[in-house]
């Protein structure tokens, strides 16, 4: 490349004014939304940045730190639009397959035609266009009328006719589980859209060779991965990955590709549910740096999700290292969907969550503070779900009362999640019309 076709492109940002700069900025950002997930950036948690600066690091070598993310996409708000410089800008093209920024941005302004203005020499030239030529361009209007009519369609209310199946849904900790896609007409590249979220929080599955998809799931749970047409889900399917009993099992932040189960069986009960840092230390977790600890007991019960209460001493983990928001996620697993929610120290309520079967709020677009609970000293949490009402308390002052009314079914499984270290003493969860008991 010779040196004025490098000066031109080094000069690129500065011929193009910064109303447009900003713009494209904001199609890139919602590209890469489209491509990592299936909620709005308005929805995002600080889980959902974390682990965008992980996929970007892996696949362009930079790393874009979480903070640096947000504010590029709008969650923290600066004085002035923020400007990223050009090798953030290269990285965030080159993660969309892109060559670098310059590239990516005149696609953009190639995809965005610029309308030329009408002179005088344009008008007496349209006043002698005769009749039979009038009607040819009424006839090109009205079909392209048509066209963008059907491509408007297409992309607000069409989907593909397609179905995602597991063919063996069912295993032990690890799991990995095939998918299908069936019912497919013609081959899957001609769907660039279509995508598969795996609801477990790694990377969506968008390039298929074939109609054969294989996924490994290491922690626990039951998922309910989702067949995607853009933002739109074409079909739902489940993977229901059980436990022998509790089990502990860390993870990093910045780390999605691996998990670090921890030995412990002694003292994994209901009654206690602790590990201590030497132990995850010794699985491989670095325990200055952030890292979560997910307790699991999956099975199947008679325990109906609809009708429980679900009780637990808990204790957070105290501020260290990576920990600062002191969190505790619990989730109780059913047939068909689950019941979610997310304590956290007041400080933090920009980060909490709740899910009770299809009823969702996020701190991010909704005022929860209610949620926002220091249990670094320990407290007793108790969720009741009965006749579609949910009330939620802590040491017997009741801090959210919400409903839902989508079935969730049989209770499949009990999730406790920790930043940091912390311990839960006494869980149980109560069947209230049987008294059957986890």
């Amino acid at each position: 490349m010779n040196n004025n076709n490098l000066n031109h492109k080094e000069n690129h940002l500065e011929q193009v004014s910064k109303l447009a700069h900003f713009e494209i900025l904001d199609i890139c950002c919602e590209q890469i939304a489209l491509k990592t997930t299936t909620k709005p950036v308005s929805e995002w948690t600080n889980g959902n940045y974390v682990k965008l600066s992980f996929l970007i690091k892996r696949k362009t070598k930079t790393h874009l730190s979480e903070n640096t993310l947000k504010r590029i996409f709008g969650k923290v708000k600066t004085s002035e639009k923020y400007a990223p410089q050009k090798a953030t800008l290269d990285a965030l093209a080159q993660f969309l397959d892109f060559k670098d920024w310059y590239e990516f941005e005149l696609a953009q302004q190639k995809a965005t035609p610029k309308d030329n203005p009408t002179d005088l020499r344009s008008t007496a030239n349209a006043q002698k266009i005769n009749r039979p030529t009038q009607w040819i361009i009424i006839g090109l209007f009205i079909a392209a009328l048509g066209v963008g009519t059907y491509a408007l369609y297409k992309s607000t209310f069409w989907l593909p006719k397609l179905n995602l199946d597991c063919v063996n849904p069912d295993g032990s900790t690890p799991h990995s589980a095939i998918f299908k896609i069936k019912n497919i007409n013609g081959s899957l590249n001609n769907l660039p859209n279509l995508f598969i979220d795996f609801a477990d929080l790694r990377a969506k599955k968008s390039s298929f060779k074939d109609s054969v998809i294989s996924h490994y799931y290491e922690i626990p749970g039951r998922y309910f991965p989702k067949l995607l047409y853009g933002d739109k889900i074409v079909d739902t399917a489940h993977v229901y990955v059980k436990s022998v009993g509790w089990t502990a099992i860390a993870t990093a932040q910045n780390d999605t590709t691996r998990v670090y189960p921890i030995k412990n069986k002694d003292i994994l009960s209901n009654e206690l549910l602790l590990v201590k840092a030497d132990e995850i230390f010794k699985a491989g977790i670095d325990t200055n740096k952030t890292f979560f600890i997910n307790f699991c007991n999956v099975k199947p019960t008679s325990i109906s999700a609809d009708n429980f209460e679900f009780l637990a001493n808990i204790t957070t983990s105290a501020i260290r290292s990576g920990v600062r928001c002191s969190q505790v996620d619990v989730t109780i697993f059913g047939e068909k969907d689950k019941h979610t929610f997310n304590l956290i120290k007041p400080e933090c309520v920009s980060w909490s969550s709740y899910k009770f079967s299809e009823n969702t709020k996020s701190g991010a677009t909704s005022d929860l503070r209610n949620l926002g609970v220091d249990l670094s000293r320990g407290a007793e949490v108790r969720l009741i779900v009965a006749r579609q009402n949910v009330t939620l308390a802590i040491n017997g002052n009741q801090i959210l009362k919400t409903t839902c009314k989508k079935p969730v079914g049989k209770v499949m499984g009990l999730k406790i999640t920790y930043a940091g270290i912390g311990r839960v003493n006494n869980v149980k969860l109560i069947d209230l019309k049987t008294g059957e008991i986890f």
